[in-house]
């Protein structure tokens, strides 16, 4: 792991510790809670990149489509959102990098409707077609302006950052239709690899 991740763990302890051994002064103690939460959110981001390249141990227990089914339940146990999932097989399809890709793709567009949409219900759709497949996460939730920059789109950003360009190495397609109030839709197609045997 990166030096700078024991480093902001190091700051939340003493942060932690300065609050509990301190006499307690209200001012003081929402300050250090304030400083404890901003270094906690660096320390998930460096945690995000460090796994972001990271094969799932899950793809190899659990073959891709059990590992995306099992993702999406998870989200959906932990959420208010009624998750729909319907996920065809799609196992054996692409290389073990390529899997990363496509499992990755589906868990932040998931991870970003359950943080971000306000959603009350949502849907995943995985179809495998003729020489590609396309996968469609849809809410009904707070939706967003699609032609604003990523870096405008608050914590957003960094999630649609990664799904676009895991969609670029894998030579698909990306759709976003959003729009502020009226839910978000994810479409991406990503062909299958030309057998050459």
């Amino acid at each position: 792991m990166h030096d700078s991740l024991g480093q902001i763990l190091l700051v939340i302890k003493n942060h932690a510790l300065l609050a509990i051994q301190r006499p307690p002064d209200e001012q003081g103690l929402r300050q250090r809670l304030v400083e404890i939460s901003g270094a906690s959110s660096q320390a998930i981001e460096e945690v995000r990149q460090i796994t972001h390249g990271l094969r799932p141990y899950q793809l190899d227990r659990l073959g891709l489509t059990q590992a995306i089914r099992a993702s999406i339940s998870r989200a959906s146990a932990n959420s208010p959102i009624s998750f729909a999932i319907r996920v065809e097989d799609i196992d054996g399809l692409f290389d073990k990098e390529a899997e990363i890709h496509v499992y990755r793709i589906v868990q932040e567009a998931v991870t970003n409707v359950v943080k971000h949409s306000a959603a009350t219900e949502a849907a995943v759709v995985i179809k495998k077609r003729t020489a590609a497949i396309s996968l469609a996460i849809r809410d009904n939730g707070c939706g967003f302006d699609p032609a604003k920059p990523p870096s405008q789109q608050r914590d957003l950003g960094y999630g649609l950052v990664g799904i676009t360009e895991r969609v670029r190495i894998l030579g698909g397609t990306l759709t976003i239709d959003s729009r502020p109030g009226e839910g978000t839709s994810i479409s991406v197609e990503v062909p299958l690899p030309i057998c050459t045997t």
